[in-house]
């Protein structure tokens, strides 16, 4: 252990050294990563932008922006996508709770990936559940974290998902939600809502933790491929298999 805080110490800046460590002893000595991704060159911008190819004249809403690289990878005219950041990039320089309290436009795809934090995350996605178009995508990032120090709040870790996974349990347990979990890049969800669909609450999982989202939900989650996400995505039937 001390050899290996010697190392890291050389290598690399101060303000690191303590973030890295702890991600070093999670890793190497506790053996935490439970979920191992699938290993392909797709990531959420590809989903997004497959998304996006589903509509025409598509209008796009990202949460959370920070440093622009998605936002600028989606091939729209600024006319049709906004970016919602309290500290930096986007369109919108405001938190999402108070973008969606002003908002009154309707979109065809939207992306979260604002604050990792489940009451906030939450609140992000019945509000987009609010402004989304009928037959519009959904898409959320960090449903699966690997590890105790990516899903813990506050923020413990460089790779952070946090604990917006219980955002997807609950949308496995609510009415009209065609949903799935892209086993990629930190979990991708995939939500196509139906018409009429209902968000339920679930008070109980607040205070749950990685080992209930790893003991508990994990097995039962949604999850599928990219090859089957990018299926699921264009199919205007819903039904596809995990």
């Amino acid at each position: 252990m001390e050899i290996l805080k010697k190392i890291l110490k050389k290598l690399l800046p101060p303000i690191f050294f303590p973030t890295i460590f702890k991600e070093c002893v999670n890793y190497f000595i506790k053996g935490e990563n439970k979920i191992i991704y699938e290993d392909n060159f797709y990531n959420r911008t590809a989903f997004i932008n497959k998304s996006i190819s589903e509509f025409k004249n598509c209008n796009y809403l990202e949460i959370g922006i920070a440093d622009n690289n998605n936002f600028n990878s989606i091939p729209l005219p600024l006319k049709n996508k906004i970016g919602v950041d309290p500290a930096v990039g986007g369109t919108h320089k405001m938190t999402s709770d108070e973008f969606f309290e002003k908002n009154q436009k309707k979109f065809n795809v939207i992306f979260i990936d604002g604050l990792h934090v489940y009451e906030q995350c939450q609140r992000d996605c019945i509000n987009s559940l609010e402004f989304i178009e009928e037959g519009g995508i959904i898409l959320f990032h960090d449903f699966l974290p690997q590890n105790h120090l990516q899903e813990k709040v506050p923020r413990k870790s460089a790779s952070w998902t946090g604990d917006v996974w219980k955002v997807a349990v609950e949308l496995c347990n609510s009415e009209g939600m065609n949903f799935k979990i892209a086993n990629i890049d930190y979990g991708v969800g995939i939500l196509k809502p139906e018409k009429n669909a209902k968000f339920k609450k679930m008070p109980e999982l607040k205070e749950m933790n990685f080992n209930n989202f790893i003991n508990d939900f994990y097995k039962d989650l949604p999850l599928i491929s990219s090859e089957k996400a990018l299926d699921f995505i264009s199919r205007k039937e819903t039904n596809v298999k995990n």
